[in-house]
């Protein structure tokens, strides 16, 4: 009986942490989205300096997640991601509108899904 208690225990943990960790992922990610998205007001309004530093704001908060994103993300996502910050800043300090409306694209998308990897679905259960 008492492994079926500790068996028990482990796994209500493990639960609690799953979701613990899908609560972070989500607060790091909105936040680096809206910062993006601050980023691309700035940037269509041609105000490229505070373009740049929205984005750099972002690619820092990033960038600090490290010892965090390296535990609960897959290494090729993280890869993607911190490259498509440096796209995005690429294309801002050359002031190139259209690159950087790609760029945007990218960086968004990057990291909207690896928000959705973490979604507890039907799916990713069975």
């Amino acid at each position: 009986m008492k492994k079926e208690i500790v068996t028990g225990i482990i796994f209500l943990l493990i639960f609690a942490l799953t979701l613990v960790n899908i609560y972070v992922l989500k607060n790091l990610t909105d936040g680096l989205l809206d910062l993006i998205d601050q980023s691309r007001a700035y940037a269509e309004k041609g105000d490229w300096e505070n373009a740049i530093s929205k984005a750099k704001e972002a690619e820092e908060r990033w960038n600090r997640a490290d010892p965090y994103t390296h535990i609960v993300i897959r290494h090729s996502e993280i890869d993607s991601a911190t490259d498509a910050f440096y796209d995005l800043l690429k294309a801002l300090y050359s002031e190139e509108a259209g690159n950087a409306k790609g760029a945007y694209m990218a960086l968004t998308a990057h990291i909207t899904s690896i928000e959705g990897m973490d979604k507890v679905k039907l799916g990713s259960i069975f």
